[in-house]
């Protein structure tokens, strides 16, 4: 089985609901790695990129229990960055005013 395979099995096994519920959790286990790094932690197991493989694997999950396109992710991705991008170039003009 692919891993595409595996992961379709398991929304099929499991469910919507429960497997969202999943995904919900295997998110908060990736604030949480995060927030050890922020804290000076040491990641000896490497545990931030196991959850952010988890997530991972969720986001494909949740896309195929909910029926989202990845043309409607990445048309949300490129609307996004580009707001970043006007941020950082504001925030950029007006560190540069402050130190003038």
């Amino acid at each position: 089985m692919t891993n595409h395979e595996v992961w379709d099995k398991t929304i099929e096994l499991n469910g919507v609901a429960i497997q969202s519920v999943v995904c919900m959790e295997e998110c908060l286990e990736l604030i949480k790695a995060i927030s050890k790094r922020l804290r000076g932690e040491l990641d000896i197991e490497n545990n931030l990129a196991e959850e952010m493989a988890d997530v991972t694997i969720c986001l494909y999950q949740l896309a195929r229990m909910y029926d989202v396109d990845d043309t409607d992710v990445h048309a949300w991705i490129d609307r996004k960055t580009e707001r970043q991008r006007k941020r950082n170039a504001l925030q950029d003009h007006q560190s540069g005013e402050t130190t003038r």
